[in-house]
């Protein structure tokens, strides 16, 4: 009976900060008040060898690989914080012209301006980067699925191993201080080719795998890794 009970008690202190993650999130609005990217020199130069490979876009201004990335990005985000965390996510446009909006067509604004111009429960910011190592010392309470170590691999040239960091802060309807910060890392698991256009598979195509050979499939599963550690926060 005794041991019953302890495991009870284990299962309860396990379980209570998953439900009061999800309890805060699900079924709230949230909304996305800005999305900034930094790729690595080495990294962006491989991906620009490929440029013609990218749909071309309107604003002159804009970077079409960039573009790209943070259309695939928003996009795998949204599908899996809705789905695993139960959050709804407004629009890029929910502000409508009451901010300003970046050369992507996404909102570039600070907290406090959206909290007087929006209307949801919670805000959010995503950085993401993407380069030949995590771009962030892992806070302590930092939870990976498996071993996110910096490589120790010599690269020759034309080969890299890209990690991919994405990194969301969200802030209350009222108020500047960010109520959470979450983390996703992916690291490709073998050196690239910078000559093989496999790499871009999923980004500029549909053929998705998930065996981190493409910048595809390591933005999936740093999304994947966000809201993993999103979960056992």
């Amino acid at each position: 009976m005794k041991k019953i009970l302890f495991l009870s008690i284990i299962l309860m202190i396990t379980v209570m900060p998953l439900k009061a993650l999800q309890n805060k999130y699900r079924n709230k609005e949230i909304s996305l008040i800005s999305f900034n990217i930094i790729i690595h020199t080495d990294t962006k130069k491989c991906l620009d060898s490929f440029e013609s490979y990218f749909p071309a876009i309107k604003n002159s201004n804009a970077d079409k690989i960039i573009a790209k990335i943070k259309e695939q990005t928003w996009g795998s985000i949204v599908d899996v914080l809705q789905r695993e965390i139960g959050m709804i996510i407004l629009p890029v446009n929910t502000f409508g012209d009451k901010v300003s909006y970046d050369a992507y067509g996404f909102p570039d604004a600070n907290v406090s301006k959206a909290q007087r111009k929006g209307y949801s429960k919670y805000y959010m910011k995503i950085e993401m980067q993407i380069g030949p190592e995590p771009a962030i010392q892992y806070p302590v309470n930092y939870k990976a699925k498996k071993d996110t170590t910096n490589q120790s691999v010599k690269l020759k040239s034309g080969e890299i191993m890209p990690v991919v960091t994405i990194t969301l802060t969200t802030y209350p309807d009222n108020g500047l201080v960010p109520l959470d910060k979450f983390i996703g890392v992916a690291e490709s698991t073998k050196v690239w080719s910078t000559s093989n256009e496999s790499i871009l598979d999923g980004l500029i195509n549909t053929n998705v795998t998930t065996d981190l050979s493409n910048f595809m499939s390591l933005i999936n599963e740093a999304v994947n890794d966000l809201s993993i550690n999103m979960l056992i926060e």
